[in-house]
């Protein structure tokens, strides 16, 4: 018994001995073995302003009050990038009817102010909401955009159109985006691609019920009653946003009281420094990110305001011409929630390079050289509208990576100001590429597209490198 009762503590102490000699070679693995999870957390350290963890531990990511945020800013979304992504609709009308006698050059203008006011005035809106709020934009973005899709029915010339569609209702997109795509960082962080990525179905969603919803209308009641009633569908969905969505945060106000015996001159300057964060532009890794997302966008929204009447060229019907922005809409239904899921896994950044590079490869592979196949117009169109829409969905998560929360609004709404720029002057340009409406000037445009895309996709490229540098194994 004696023997037993000396031997038990050696073998404990074997064991112990042992067991530690496992867990320092299983540590070893570790540490020789690159975790994402661990790069993850340090990089985020490396880039984030001293109060973003605090910021970022204090959102809920999840719970009712998150959900019904998240089901306000969907049901925003499939209004507003909805009619952004049916355009295309709108605009192959148009152009075989009001406005036939209308050079391509002329009409484009329409849509280029529109999408150009629907994005840059996200500049102001962006701030004032990191501020003050969602409400107040939003009512007003609900006045101005029922109004203007109203006066859009009964428009009969460009400069009516401009002023209706592209000033009025571009003007009450702007200030309603801002909030609907802000609104979700508030709520969520680790779940933040999935949030965005569900929030943004609501475009794809839009995008594929509007321009069936317009094709039926317009042969049944004509153009003035098929905006009309888009108008008022719109105006159900706002409204309902409206009600839904609420912020968790705003930025600090500046104390006027500790300034009152300061200069206005002075008073001005640190106000306007503190609504817009113009010191973002010193960043690398923001301003790589908005090259990437000019670029990108470009491409995207010329291939959806274009692509329609590429088809009719080609030889489908105006009918067709619908059911292809369907389908590109459609694909981007299930693209944007997987991706979104699949993005919170392996890095926002690193799914957004792989999706933007495919959309460039699809363009320049099957598009470019089989267009006029018709069959390749419904292959391509559906794999274009699968990898494109991360251009959208992925944008704001991306963003968030690199960017405090009570920041998001300011630098969301400064990023798509210089993106609008590149819209207001990339559609026309993608027009007088496209000229005579040949064959030919049309592969040159999509030529133009595939290239504008890989542009976009090195410069996301650019931005991952300012982040993370060259280490290939690492989730951002």
């Amino acid at each position: 018994m004696s023997e037993q009762v000396e031997l038990q503590p050696i073998n404990r102490q074997a064991k112990v001995a042992n067991f530690d000699n496992e867990i320092s070679i299983d540590r070893g693995r570790e540490e020789d073995r690159v975790s994402f999870e661990q790069i993850e957390d340090e990089e985020h350290s490396d880039f984030s302003d001293d109060s973003h963890d605090q910021m970022n531990n204090d959102i809920p990511d999840g719970g009712l009050r998150a959900y019904m945020v998240l089901l306000g800013s969907f049901l925003g979304l499939t209004a507003n990038f909805g009619t952004l992504n049916s355009v295309g609709a709108i605009q192959t009308y148009l152009a075989t009817h009001q406005l036939s006698d209308v050079s391509a050059s002329t009409l484009s203008w329409i849509f280029s102010i529109y999408l150009a006011l629907a994005f840059s005035l996200t500049i102001v809106v962006g701030p004032y909401f990191d501020s003050q709020g969602a409400l107040k934009p939003m009512v007003l973005g609900n006045i101005l955009s029922f109004c203007g899709m109203m006066a859009t029915a009964n428009c009969k010339t460009v400069w009516q159109f401009i002023l209706a569609l592209s000033l009025c209702h571009g003007i009450g997109n702007s200030l309603l985006i801002s909030p609907l795509v802000g609104v979700v960082s508030h709520w969520f962080y680790h779940k933040i691609g999935l949030a965005i990525g569900l929030s943004s179905v609501g475009g794809s969603i839009g995008g594929m019920v509007i321009p069936l919803m317009l094709r039926s209308l317009y042969a049944k009641v004509g153009f003035i009653w098929a905006i009309r009633i888009l108008a008022f569908f719109c105006a159900a969905l706002n409204i309902m946003a409206t009600v839904l969505v609420k912020e968790r945060v705003r930025s600090p106000r500046i104390d006027r009281a500790e300034r009152i015996s300061e200069g206005k001159r002075k008073r001005f300057i640190d106000s306007a420094k503190n609504f817009l964060d113009i010191t973002a532009l010193k960043d690398a890794k923001f301003v790589s990110l908005v090259l990437g997302v000019t670029f990108g966008e470009l491409a995207l929204l010329s291939v959806a305001t274009y692509y329609g009447t590429y088809a009719v060229v080609a030889g489908l019907s105006e009918s067709a011409s619908y059911i292809l922005l369907t389908i590109f809409n459609g694909a981007g239904i299930f693209a944007r929630s997987c991706i979104g899921y699949l993005s919170d896994r392996i890095g926002h950044f690193n799914v957004m390079i792989v999706m933007v590079t495919l959309s460039a490869i699809s363009i320049l592979v099957l598009w470019l050289p089989f267009g006029t196949n018709h069959v390749i117009l419904y292959v391509f169109i559906s794999i274009f509208g699968f990898t494109s829409s991360s251009i959208l969905s992925l944008t704001p998560a991306c963003l968030r990576q690199i960017t405090p929360v009570s920041k998001f609004g300011s630098r969301y709404g400064l990023m798509y100001f210089f993106v609008s720029i590149g819209n207001l002057f990339g559609i026309p340009i993608a027009s007088a590429i496209i000229g005579d409406s040949s064959i030919f000037h049309y592969r040159m445009f999509a030529l133009f597209c595939g290239l504008a895309t890989l542009v976009g996709s090195a410069f996301w490229v650019l931005s991952r490198y300012y982040v993370v540098g060259l280490r290939l194994n690492v989730r951002i």
